[in-house]
């Protein structure tokens, strides 16, 4: 898509969208010799299926016509409606036709998500173009072109339809011949399957060298990955005392040819610190400049393929196991930095198993098998169970997907029987119950979404859909929204019944509260607002203030209940300091 760039003097969205149409009429002329409208489909299609056909050979090309899954319309609705409302916030914002608006933002992505957004405007930029032109609005040009199929699902719901009908099935769009840009979407979900391990580990030690895929942004970095017996939390052999066993950074032999690491460490009580959970203990979060048209640029998506590498989590910054204090997003605190506080031995040894979307039977049933601890040599360890939200979070339509009481208990069970087979003596485990989500629809419903919608639309519309991660609490009936509390706080009572009755060999217990009324406290004293907690894309996960502020007061409940487990105050972290600076870092 070749052509000049058509500049709009009216900022006005009406008379933009006038002059951008009046520029694709221009367009149309010169590209099909003097005809007066555009024939996107004579045109523009036929002066690519050259290049088509030579880029996209044996591509399946179903692929492209969206996520599968939900309803009228599903994942390709929303794909079809966000995109292009992003798409037309931006032509009118900078001025610019459809057409080169389109163009610009594929340029500003990395080359492996480029190709695919080349691919998806070589395959539908003329509809889209000549659709524009008829409807105006990204939810009418999705509904034309049959990507959404049901009337009332609408992002802007409060705006008159210009498209009424009829609706289509909409074509197998015929497989080309070259190579397949969708290849390395498939090669990742080849690589990860159902482990969550990192993907780079030679040794087979469960950690690696690279940082994304499951690698040290979610677990310390490996220091050897050709020693399957060097990794963080590891047994120190004191007869080789130039090796660092436990990549914690501390290594060689004092002036009396003593092991650092015995001298050090040897009895200070280092501890591992992990987490096993859903996608807020993995700190899932969306850039939302990526879905701000104001704030797209050629720096926008920078940094977006180990974004998606790291399944939109950011586990270096998470209340359980973040490290990364050098975080623009705001401030980072964790329980793994507390310990490493109080015991420089612990430093790298964290790891989070956190899976986006996890219900408790995700988590007994396989997740949980990806942590690493062997149980008779490696240091204990503080594990925190959280599951604050899929147990009665689902986009169906009623109350009967939710978890119930006896399955609850069932799949901790057996998460626990586990866990007592792998955790070294002297472990410890901390149930985090689940949230009273309520708060989501009180605190956001008629705030703005960065799409530009309210809360409420957007709520809606993926309601509609079915794609919503709660259709219960995410819900304009108070009455759905209290149901779906009430099970969540039944779910949560389970954690104490289980304290109450079980005992295991190797750890003991205790369950807190998800602590978002604490800190939604905390942070209304300072001055602040209940919806500066939340994650602005998805309106659902706690934010990065949110998890700063989670740290502490799960610290604090730690200290005063069982300032045992958190281990004494190491006497040579100065020392250490001194001797071994930042013990190699998280990177190196």
């Amino acid at each position: 898509m070749n052509s000049s760039p058509f500049i709009v003097k009216d900022s006005n969205k009406k008379n933009a969208r006038q002059s951008a149409n009046i520029n694709l009429k221009m367009v149309g002329k010169n590209k099909n010799n003097n005809q007066i409208t555009v024939d996107t489909h004579e045109s523009h299609s036929t002066n690519k299926q050259a290049q088509q056909q030579s880029i996209f050979a044996g591509f399946d090309l179903q692929l492209a016509e969206g996520f599968r899954g939900g309803a009228n319309g599903g994942g390709s609705c929303a794909a079809c409606t966000i995109i292009l409302n992003l798409v037309d916030q931006y032509s009118v914002i900078h001025e610019k036709s459809i057409e080169h608006t389109m163009d610009e933002i594929c340029s500003y992505l990395p080359k492996e998500a480029a190709s695919i957004c080349t691919w998806l405007v070589n395959t539908f930029g003329d509809d889209v173009i000549e659709k524009f032109a008829q409807y105006q609005r990204a939810d009418d040009v999705c509904h034309s072109m049959s990507f959404c199929t049901l009337p009332t699902c609408r992002l802007f719901n409060n705006v008159t339809a210009t498209f009424t009908g009829p609706y289509y099935n909409r074509p197998e769009v015929a497989a080309f011949n070259a190579i397949d840009p969708w290849q390395w979407i498939k090669n990742l979900i080849n690589k990860f399957g159902n482990g969550h391990l990192p993907i780079e580990d030679l040794d087979g030690d469960r950690y690696s060298l690279d940082s994304t895929f499951r690698g040290y942004s979610w677990r310390g970095k490996d220091c050897d990955d050709t020693a399957k017996h060097i990794y963080p939390g590891a047994e120190n052999d004191p007869n080789f005392p130039d090796i660092d066993w436990n990549c914690n950074g501390i290594m060689g032999s004092n002036a009396l040819d003593k092991s650092w690491e015995e001298v050090l460490c040897g009895n200070s009580g280092a501890m591992g610190t992990i987490v096993v959970g859903d996608s807020a203990g993995a700190h899932f979060s969306i850039p939302p400049q990526w879905l701000t048209a104001a704030d797209i640029n050629s720096t926008t998506y920078v940094g977006m393929m180990a974004t998606l590498e790291n399944e939109l989590d950011w586990p270096e910054r998470s209340s359980y196991t973040g490290w990364n204090t050098n975080s623009s997003a705001g401030p980072v605190d964790s329980i793994y930095l507390r310990l490493l506080e109080r015991n420089r031995c612990n430093h790298r040894d964290y790891q989070n198993a956190g899976v986006n979307g996890a219900r408790s039977g995700n988590v007994a049933n396989g997740n949980i098998q990806s942590i690493s601890r062997h149980q008779q040599t490696d240091n204990p360890v503080l594990l925190f169970l959280e599951l604050i939200g899929n147990d009665v979070c689902s986009g169906h339509h009623d109350l009967d997907h939710m978890t119930t009481t006896e399955e609850f208990e069932a799949n901790t069970l057996k998460s626990l029987n586990y866990l007592d087979s792998v955790l070294p003596m002297g472990s410890h485990v901390v149930f985090v119950g689940l949230a009273d989500g309520r708060v989501l629809w009180d605190s956001l419903w008629n705030r703005t979404h960065p799409i530009g919608a309210t809360y409420e639309q957007v709520y809606d519309f993926l309601n509609c859909l079915e794609l919503s991660p709660c259709w219960g609490w995410m819900n304009p009936n108070e009455t759905i929204r209290d149901a779906t509390s009430a099970r969540a706080a039944e779910l949560s009572a389970m954690y104490n019944v289980i304290i109450s009755n079980y005992t295991f060999t190797h750890f003991d217990m205790q369950y807190y509260d998800f602590p978002f009324p604490a800190i939604n406290a905390e942070w209304i004293a300072q001055g602040g607002q209940t919806w500066q907690l939340i994650e602005p894309v998805d309106g659902f996960h706690p934010n990065q203030m949110a998890n700063f502020l989670i740290t502490g007061v799960l610290w604090n409940q730690l200290m005063t209940d069982h300032p045992d487990w958190l281990g004494q105050v190491n006497p040579y972290n100065q020392l250490i300091q001194s001797q071994f600076g930042d013990q190699n870092g998280y990177t190196s």
